[in-house]
Parts: C-alpha cells; structure tokens; sequence
C-alpha cells in the first residue's frame, strides 16, 4: 500500500511539471533581452573645427616715389615706430638740380611770352606764336610743379604704427620708384586676427560675428576669445577652401604673426541632429558608427550612423536615424542582424 502510494504522488508531479514547463525550455528559441531608447530630435549648433595661423592685419611696405641713391636710413630691424615718423631719405642732388632746371626754364618761358606779347603789338609776331609762348609758360609751371612734388618725396615716412620686421635696402644702394625699403608690421592688440582655410559646407555655416574659442601652442591650456570678421567671396584654386578671418582678444599675452591656432567656431545658425544615447554605439571608426534599432515585430537590424560629436552622455548624428526609430542601449554587444529579442524596457 505504501508503496504504491509513492508512485501515485511521483506520476501526480511529473505531470504537474509538464504542465508548468516554460515553453522556451521545451525548445523554443531563448529571446535576449535587451532595453532601448527613442531617438531624440534636437535642434543644434555644430561648431566648425579648424586650424588657422595667426597674422597681422596691419602691415606696410613704404618705399621712395622717386629713383635715386639712399642718403641715410633711420631705423634698423626690430625698431617700433609710429605712424609718420621718417625711415630714410634719398641724396638730392639731382632732385635740387631738377627744381633749379625747371625754375629756370619757367622764367624763360616768361620772357619769351613777353617778347611775343610785344612783337605782337608791333605787329611783327602772329596771334599763333604769342600763343604758342603762352603755352610754353603753363607747360614750364607744370613742369616746375611736378619737380617740386617730387622733391617733397625725396623721403619715406612710417604709414602705420608697427614694428620693423626687415630692412630692405641699406645706405648708398641706388632705388628705383616704388621699390620698398622696410617691411612694416602692425602689433597693437586690434591688429592681430587669425586665418584659416575652410570647406565649403563650413564656410557655408559661418556668417560676421560668430564667436570663436581660440588655442594657441604657444600658450598650452589657455582660451582665447575672437569672432568671424571677414569670409572669402573666393575660394583659394590650389587648396579648394575658402579662407576665414577672425580677431582675437590677446589677453596681455605677446602675439606674432604665424603662430599656430585651433579654432573651434559656433555658428549662429543651427540644424536638427538625431541624439541617442552613447551606450547605443555598438562599433565606431572614425565618424562611421553601428547601432541596433527595433521594429515593430521586436527584430534587431544593424544600422549604419554618421557621427557629428559626442555632447556629454548623447551621440549627435548627422545621418543614418530619425526620431521614428528605438535603439537598443543595454544588450546591445551580444546582437545580431535580423535576431529576435525582448525588450524589457526602455
């Protein structure tokens, strides 16, 4: 009796143990569980990153209006010197002698005008040849005005406040017109802006004003502040960019031109990114990333993404989502293409 009492009771629960059997146990395939997240639409500023050079905006290159041989040169490399102050000076010589010729010839001019005047009168000259000694006198004036001028540049005086970064010609050297004498570079704070070449989508994204944060090598752990003050109408034919200008705030800190600079600009204009979150980016590789999404029938599909940039625990993505769609953040890594999951909460 006892005995069979015992077999009753082990039948009774093998059956009950059938009957509660997960069906997943009994062969059905195991659903990995995961958790996902909506895709965020978010309307975002993406800076332009670029590396730029620093220059001076300020900068000149005086030189003599007139040949001749360079009297004395006044300053020397290195010099700071303001704004009207005198460089150099030709030897004049020949300038005075000039002058002197044309003087001269004025009053002869005169004379002869006067003497046609009379003649005239006496009615032993022509109307026509007191005429052609009248012109004769304006010519001389004219002549005599133009040596004159050209005495008045016989010197080269600074056009701007700067510093002379080389001295071109020396004492005794004959110069010709037009022929600079000393390279001239601005260094006051305003006179310190920053270039660099952009593509063209980012040169699109700019406009005058934009705020820039500026990092120097020079100057390792520092930010300086600038703004967009000029884009090119015309793009640079060996690179393919188009260069922009920006000042810089200096800080009291000692600029010189072609010191290197990463420029990090915010554009005033703004577009919609996709946003997930960075638990999300299974794979990445450079700006090329993979995450899982899911559909309506709880089926996992690798996508593709564009990164833009990380901001702060969010991915923002320039292509391969859209706010429609839900991305797997925990269980990701244990996926693949086209597997069935189950989603146990976002």
């Amino acid at each position: 009796m006892r005995t069979t009492i015992i077999t009753l009771i082990a039948l009774s629960l093998t059956a009950c143990g059938k009957k509660d059997q997960d069906p997943e146990s009994a062969g059905a395939p195991r659903l990995t569980p995961v958790k996902t997240a909506m895709v965020e639409q978010a309307s975002i500023s993406t800076p332009v990153i670029a590396t730029g050079m620093i220059h001076s905006s300020n900068e000149a290159r005086p030189a003599f209006k007139i040949g001749g041989v360079i009297a004395k040169t006044n300053v020397e490399e290195g010099a700071f010197v303001k704004e009207g102050q005198l460089l150099a000076t030709l030897q004049r010589t020949e300038i005075d002698a000039q002058v002197q010729q044309a003087e001269v010839a004025l009053e002869k001019a005169k004379r002869d005008y006067t003497r046609a005047q009379n003649l005239h009168a006496d009615s032993v000259a022509t109307l026509e040849q007191v005429q052609n000694a009248n012109t004769g006198v304006k010519l001389s004036q004219e002549a005599l005005a133009i040596a004159q001028f050209n005495r008045q540049y016989a010197e080269v005086r600074a056009p701007i406040s700067g510093k002379v970064i080389a001295k071109l010609m020396n004492d005794g050297e004959i110069v010709g017109p037009g022929t600079p004498i000393y390279y001239i570079l601005g260094t006051g704070a305003a006179d310190w802006v920053v270039k660099a070449g952009l593509t063209d989508k980012d040169w699109a994204r700019l406009q005058p004003g934009d705020k820039a944060v500026i990092r120097l090598d020079a100057y390792p752990g520092q930010e300086f502040e600038g703004r967009v003050k000029h884009l090119a109408d015309v793009g640079n034919p060996g690179s393919g960019t188009f260069e922009v200008e920006l000042t810089i705030e200096a800080k009291g800190k000692r600029l010189a031109a072609g010191l290197v600079a990463s420029l990090e600009i915010q554009p005033s204009t703004s577009a919609e990114r996709a946003l997930i979150p960075v638990e999300a980016l299974v794979e990445s590789s450079g700006r090329s990333g993979t995450v899982f999404t899911i559909d309506g029938d709880a089926v996992a599909h690798r996508s593709i993404v564009v990164v833009d940039r990380l901001m702060g625990d969010k991915v923002v993505l320039a292509s391969g989502l859209d706010s429609s769609q839900k991305v797997v953040t925990d269980g990701a890594p244990y996926l693949e293409d086209g597997q069935k999951v189950k989603v146990i909460g976002n």
